[in-house]
């Protein structure tokens, strides 16, 4: 009985250790994952907060904003008649300036695009879970835009590059974004045009640009229609002038011609026949060899009016 007991109280007690072992296994187990979750966690704010900073660079949206820009200009079917020269430095009244991005058009002009709108408040509103301070943070967001619209005012890119439009586009990243904006501040696009900031959503710019895009076209063509009257009034000058020389020479061909048949005309009447006279006292004198009867008299020239026109298939032939 005695040695029943004694066993029992044995395999208790091994029982109770290997549960023992396997509870300490699954408690170290279990702190190397908080460990490693705790790392993860850590890691992972770190990278949420690299890319919070990158996106709130002025340096990366303006990166961003170069190449929504050209993904825009490509849509548009502009990016054969455009070019890009980013970072730019350009002499101001308050010393140098450097906007975003330049956008070079074929006619001469220039647009100034500026990528850098303050969208860190907007971050801050989408991460946050309360109602009431995400809008606190939208609100603080359009305020923010509206501030960045009167500095980018007072910089005034446009006096740098004439003929070109005197306003300067400011690019609001996404469509989210520029719809925050004005939802939350619904004066903040009067006063942005009434500074000559130009707010725009890449959707909004890519219609911008393609209307700009058919005005310019518009306009080269009125120019060139000027170009065609500018010119058929100089070759109207140079077609009279030579009309002119042209009647004149005709005239004075013609007084030539007259003048010579009457020439001919005098000597053949004068002059032949004393040669005739001394031809029949004098065998050796041969008149005929003195007398012009045999050569056609010279014709008069035409009237214009009177001249044959080419035809294509003469044309065509010479």
């Amino acid at each position: 009985m005695e040695n029943s007991t004694v066993l029992i109280f044995v395999a208790v007690l091994i029982v109770l250790f290997f549960g023992l072992v396997a509870i300490f296994l699954f408690l170290v187990r279990l702190q190397t994952l908080l460990t490693a979750t705790q790392t993860a966690l850590f890691q992972s704010q770190q990278e949420t907060a690299a890319i919070r900073r990158a996106l709130t660079s002025t340096n990366v949206q303006g990166q961003w904003g170069e190449m929504q820009l050209r993904r825009i200009v490509e849509l548009a079917g502009m990016l054969a008649y455009c070019d890009f020269e980013p970072q730019v430095t350009l002499p101001g009244a308050n010393g140098d300036q450097r906007p975003d991005l330049l956008v070079r058009l074929s006619d001469g002009r220039t647009i100034v695009v500026d990528a850098k709108a303050p969208i860190d408040t907007y971050i801050q509103a989408h991460a946050s879970l309360d109602d009431t301070a995400q809008t606190t943070y939208l609100r603080q967001y359009a305020g923010r835009v509206k501030g960045h619209v009167t500095k980018l005012a007072k910089k005034e890119y446009w006096r740098n590059f004439e003929p070109s439009p005197a306003w300067v586009v400011l690019l609001i990243p996404n469509e989210g974004m520029f719809r925050a904006a004005v939802e939350h501040d619904p004066t903040l696009l009067d006063n942005a045009m009434q500074q000559n900031v130009l707010l725009a959503s890449p959707v909004t710019l890519l219609a911008l640009l393609k209307a700009m895009a058919h005005g310019w076209q518009q306009e080269n063509r009125a120019s060139n229609v000027q170009l065609i009257v500018e010119h058929s009034r100089t070759l109207q000058q140079k077609l009279k002038a030579f009309s002119t020389q042209w009647h004149k020479l005709h005239g004075e061909l013609s007084g030539t011609v007259t003048a010579f048949n009457q020439f001919t005309t005098s000597y053949q009447t004068t002059i032949l026949p004393v040669i005739q006279q001394l031809c029949d006292l004098d065998g050796t004198i041969n008149a005929r060899e003195y007398d012009l009867s045999r050569a056609s008299p010279l014709q008069t020239p035409k009237p214009i009016e009177d001249l044959s026109v080419p035809t294509k298939e003469n044309i065509a032939e010479n």
